[in-house]
């Protein structure tokens, strides 16, 4: 049955990209000079760090898990205790297959960080926070973890505005202790985080940072993470009274792709994080299921500095992005349940909902997406972006306990695909692909909780 309906809903997407006139072959504007990547997270990477986790009585966390290949799996979860073993689980995949392993099952101690290793890829691990909170909504969190250590980490798009609690959490996963400074920029220029300074992160452990404790009422927060000594990683999350958001940190790029922007109901912006020392011109192309425009938004972002750009006004319905800038940045989306007036003040019916997520620094012509179809109450979507100029058809293979029949969606030049996935089919994961080079992303809705989740490529 699962089969069924999502070939129907794939032939659907088909036939109407067969029907529907070609768009014209016009090119948004260009920038010159090479092209700057910033990759945190590809699926070739066999170690996997996921900061943002935690089981107790009423949260649990999800370490979604997917392989191509066969290989053998170890999660590690260090003990905040000093001189405390970790909790650890082994086991194997005897070839392609998806799997979320439930934070609860191996502990219930609150904050749990983990890291994953696989002895053969590509292979791929997001995470998902959930909670069944006392007024009877749904919280859900989660973006993809990192497979990467560098020195220097960006993290923007935090708020220490009315309603809004942003936190950050610094994983330190080896064994030697390490030191690291966090410096802040919001729309005023240089944050004071004199408390953050030569912050050392035992080995092992983590720290997590309450940042309206430190700055009040910033309304556009960025972070820079230089590890002097040994590396961390990682992650933001952003709370309402009934939701919350959580991203990796990235590094810098002059490209960025976000397949998702808004789910029904949100209103999304793009967080623009400018380090450098010149202005940097940001142009935003949209696209939909039915349109795309090119230079939709222009602005310049000041040196130093970050700029939350709303984007929902720009094309009407469910959209992804692509943002390109004269010089690196780090970027991103944010959609929040907040409709303002002409005076600034909240509109309508709000139920505060969150999402928020990293992009692609370049498209890729493999994603694995773990996850999408694990938790048994909730929604799941994927969301493929083609921003390129010719058609292409997109294969979704799907992953889980069994072997199974992949499906097909052909996607227009500069549109993107959104395929709502059924429920309960023993699917936990999808590889995507493609002949020419395309973005992936999902997303998960539960009661009030939603997520935006990035996709991960996989290297050729």
């Amino acid at each position: 049955m699962r089969r069924l309906l999502l070939l129907a809903i794939a032939v659907v997407t088909g036939l109407a990209a067969v029907s529907l006139p070609r768009p014209e072959a016009a090119e948004s504007p260009s920038f010159t000079g090479p092209a700057v990547v910033a990759e945190e997270a590809t699926a070739s990477g066999t170690v996997w760090y996921c900061p943002w986790l935690a089981a107790d009585g009423t949260r649990d966390g999800w370490l979604m898990l997917a392989a191509t290949s066969p290989t053998d799996v170890e999660i590690t979860m260090p003990n905040e205790v000093p001189n405390v073993e970790p909790t650890q689980q082994a086991f194997a995949y005897g070839g392609p297959t998806a799997e979320p392993i439930e934070v609860g099952s191996l502990v219930r101690r609150g904050p749990s960080p983990a890291y994953v290793e696989f002895t053969a890829g590509p292979a791929a691990v997001s995470a998902v926070v959930t909670e069944d909170l006392a007024s009877g909504s749904t919280l859900v969190a989660g973006d993809r973890c990192n497979s990467s250590v560098p020195k220097l980490w960006h993290l923007p798009g935090g708020t220490t505005r009315e309603g809004r609690q942003s936190t950050l959490r610094l994983f330190n996963p080896f064994p030697d202790q390490a030191k690291v400074t966090v410096t802040g920029t919001s729309e005023f220029g240089a944050v004071g985080l004199v408390d953050l300074a030569a912050l050392d992160v035992p080995g092992r452990s983590w720290l997590t940072v309450d940042l309206n404790r430190l700055v009040s009422l910033i309304e556009t927060l960025s972070l820079t993470i230089t590890a002097d000594q040994g590396v961390v990683i990682p992650s933001m999350v952003v709370a309402s009274a009934v939701d919350e958001a959580t991203w990796p940190g990235t590094g810098l790029g002059t490209t960025w792709e976000f397949p998702v922007v808004r789910q029904t109901g949100l209103n999304p912006r793009v967080v623009v994080s400018n380090p450098g020392a010149v202005e940097v011109t940001v142009e935003i192309d949209v696209y939909s299921q039915e349109d795309f425009v090119g230079g939709a938004r222009v602005v310049t972002v000041p040196p130093g500095s970050p700029m939350s750009i709303p984007v929902g006004d720009l094309i009407g319905g469910p959209f992804g992005l692509r943002l390109r800038a004269s010089d690196p940045v780090s970027a991103v989306v944010i959609a929040e349940d907040i409709s303002t007036g002409e005076d600034g003040a909240a509109v309508g019916d709000a139920t505060d909902r969150i999402a928020g997520t990293v992009g692609a620094g370049v498209p890729q012509l493999r994603w694995l997406l773990p996850g999408p179809g694990s938790l048994p109450t909730a929604a799941s979507a994927l969301w493929v972006l083609n921003s390129g100029s010719e058609r292409v058809t997109v294969t979704l293979q799907p992953l889980g306990i069994d072997t199974l029949e992949p499906d097909k969606v052909v996607l227009r030049p500069r549109r993107i695909a959104r395929i709502v996935l059924p429920q309960g089919d023993d699917v936990y994961g999808y590889e995507v692909s493609a002949p020419q080079p395309i973005s992936a992303a999902w997303t998960v809705e539960s009661g009030d909780g939603v997520a935006f989740i990035a996709g991960i490529g996989v290297e050729e």
